[in-house]
């Protein structure tokens, strides 16, 4: 039997089956949900099994999809290691990773995988600034650094690359995500096993991440009583491990549970997404190692 199943199709796959959703996926995606439940429908007519049960709420795996998520999983690891190798032999030990970003642990994660990575280079000069989206479109404005990775809300898409645009810069897509609520695992509505949500969190702390956008859009409620504005992101996400406070985020970094005991909620009927995208400067070509760093990125966004 003849297979037309190629990469991005597993990587599909997988994201719908993480998310529990094709529209979730697609919006993720960034691609339309009659493609994406195409594609689906597609890759389950060419396996000769059924993937997913599906209702109104959503999809589950059946035990054929189990089976094949797995597989799936595996084979993208083993093409990104094989990836991960070609780009290690190309990139030049002069190649330096400059990179500025909003204060999100998923970038960090990226950076220093990258940075431990090419460690056994006999020299190398690599730098990682934090600051808001406003600032590190400056980094890459003034050359400070090569790309420059932000969040906004997926709504003002047209405004930022405008801005972009007249900055002399190019905007690059990476992901769409739901806000989630971050807690700890210890927090007393998950040990009570009460619903967690904006309106069960009301009499508890919010946490917020100084000069971070969107958090400013959930302070605008009305349920939102008691607030603490943190600038450091490792500063917060200690705040929420000892604590019955919460912050809103996306979903869980690889370290979060065993740095910070803590877990990432979807946040229901939200009404937007966080969109991820990076910048750079026009006719500025992207090294080897700029290139792994956003395709390691990416990788962790969706």
């Amino acid at each position: 039997m003849k297979y037309d199943i190629n990469f991005r199709h597993l990587e599909y796959f997988i994201k719908v089956a993480r998310l529990g959703s094709i529209n979730k996926a697609a919006q993720a995606l960034y691609i339309s949900q009659p493609y994406l439940g195409k594609i689906m429908h597609d890759l389950e007519e060419n396996l000769g099994a059924r993937l997913f049960n599906r209702s109104r709420s959503g999809v589950t795996l059946t035990p054929e999809g189990m089976e094949f998520l797995t597989h799936s999983e595996k084979i993208i690891d083993e093409m990104e290691q094989l990836w991960f190798q070609k780009k290690k032999e190309q990139i030049k030990i002069s190649d330096p990773l400059a990179v500025s970003m909003t204060r999100f642990s998923h970038i960090m994660e990226s950076f220093s995988e990258i940075v431990l990575r090419h460690r056994d280079q006999p020299s190398f000069s690599h730098r990682l600034y934090e600051g808001n989206s406003d600032e590190v479109i400056e980094d890459v404005v003034s050359g400070r650094v090569d790309v420059g990775v932000f969040h906004f809300d997926s709504r003002k898409r047209r405004e930022m690359e405008a801005l972009l645009e007249s900055k002399g810069l190019e905007y690059h897509f990476l992901a769409n995500i739901e806000p989630h609520i971050i807690i700890s695992r210890k927090h007393p509505l998950l040990l009570q096993q009460k619903p967690v949500n904006l309106h069960t969190l009301a009499e508890y702390g919010f946490l917020c991440l100084d000069f971070c956008s969107f958090c400013y859009l959930f302070l605008s409620v009305s349920w939102c009583f008691q607030c603490s504005y943190i600038s450091s992101r490792a500063t917060l996400m200690y705040m929420i491990s000892i604590s019955d406070c919460y912050s809103i985020g996306i979903h869980d970094f690889a370290k979060q549970e065993a740095s910070y005991q803590s877990t990432s909620i979807p946040i229901p009927n939200c009404g937007f997404m966080l969109e991820f995208g990076y910048a750079m400067r026009k006719d500025t070509p992207m090294t080897a190692i700029v290139q792994e760093f956003i395709y390691d990125l990416k990788k962790k966004l969706l």
